[in-house]
């Protein structure tokens, strides 16, 4: 089990966008001392809902900050950038560090950022075909060419040429189950949302692996992630759950708002109609009740052992092998993140170092 956190710029509202990114790497800084595998930057446009427009220049600031700390992206959005400085950026950050990458791909989703930056949604699920094949070629090979319908690419080589290309794993995130299919035709092991329902997510795993197999393809020792919001833990179930529903229904207040979840338009986009439903669900979350008691009772929030408990119950029902979580939240004051933080670090991640150590030592006794 590998143990990850998000790393969006939000804090205070009174604080400026360059004071939260200096506090994200300060944290980051601490969950490497901690002992977290990997920190993971998320790709968003225009608005107050998690802004890091460039994900790769964010990742290679905390590296220099934080040598040998993995690196992760949830989600680079292929269709609103070219594939080859896709390739480019991954090649090189990967030149520049010592330590693993993470690489989550996605297509996108809010049509306010695809009407700023002039890509046509119904056409993405091609285009992300065609870049998730240069990039590999781009990365794997020493040069390539390639002609589809939305790229046509001369023989070229991508430089600087990555250091280590065994470090580089790559996720695809998914939507919907039917995402999972395409997910395993296209090979790539799955990045999940904790906003699905664990039963969303069995069933979507089962969607890959039953892909896979029919594929011919290797289904064992993928290694699914999961990124969990929030992920708050505190000494007291009481304190923890308090947290949980001011921070997680303020965030999804931001996130409607980003998503214009009022309009609807997904059910009029091919390729989008399931995020109609999703997204239509999210306002039951923007206050407290009984849908966002429900909801937080599947996230990593409580005390160090209630969080533990999830998470097992995540790993064997569920495949996963990466846990991210998200410790910070939209007005949350940075002693309650620090403390969440550490509080998972010292009591979360040595339980299963422990249980992992154990079982290494009984598969070498029994050789």
């Amino acid at each position: 089990m590998l143990f990850g956190f998000s790393i969006p710029p939000v804090g205070p509202a009174h604080r400026s966008d360059a004071e939260n990114y200096a506090r994200v790497v300060a944290d980051c800084r601490l969950g490497q001392e901690l002992g977290y595998d990997s920190a993971w930057s998320l790709e968003h446009h225009f608005t107050p809902y998690y802004p890091t427009p460039d994900t790769m220049l964010f990742l290679a600031h905390v590296a220099a900050h934080c040598p040998g700390l993995g690196l992760g992206t949830c989600v680079i959005v292929l269709p609103w950038a070219h594939p080859l400085r896709v390739t480019e950026q991954i090649a090189m950050l990967n030149a520049l560090t010592t330590g693993k990458l993470y690489i989550g791909l996605g297509r996108g989703t809010a049509r306010y950022e695809f009407d700023r930056l002039g890509v046509d949604m119904t056409k993405t699920r091609e285009m992300f075909r065609e870049e998730l094949e240069i990039i590999k070629l781009g990365l794997y090979r020493d040069s390539f060419e390639f002609r589809g319908e939305h790229y046509r690419i001369p023989e070229t080589q991508i430089r600087p040429r990555p250091r280590d290309p065994a470090a580089i794993k790559l996720f695809g995130a998914i939507g919907s189950p039917q995402s999972a299919e395409i997910m395993a035709e296209l090979g790539l092991p799955l990045l999940h949302s904790a906003q699905f329902p664990d039963r969303v997510t069995a069933e979507v795993v089962r969607r890959w692996k039953a892909r896979v197999r029919s594929l011919g393809m290797p289904a064992e020792d993928q290694g699914f992630a999961i990124h969990s919001n929030p992920c708050i833990v505190a000494e007291s179930e009481k304190e923890a759950r308090a947290l949980a529903v001011k921070h997680l229904s303020l965030f999804t207040r931001v996130q409607m708002a980003h998503y214009e979840t009022e309009a609807d338009y997904w059910k009029n986009v091919p390729g989008y109609e399931q995020f109609s439903k999703m997204f239509g669900n999210l306002k039951k979350l923007s206050r407290p009740g009984p849908d966002l008691d429900a909801h937080i009772e599947k996230q990593l929030v409580g005390t160090p052992d209630t969080v533990i408990r999830r998470i097992e119950e995540i790993r064997d029902t569920l495949d996963i092998t990466h846990i991210i979580s998200a410790h910070f939240q939209y007005e949350m004051d940075d002693e309650t993140r620090r403390r969440s933080l550490r509080l998972f670090g010292e009591h979360v991640i040595p339980h299963f170092r422990r249980q992992e150590a154990a079982g290494s030592a009984r598969r070498a006794a029994a050789k």
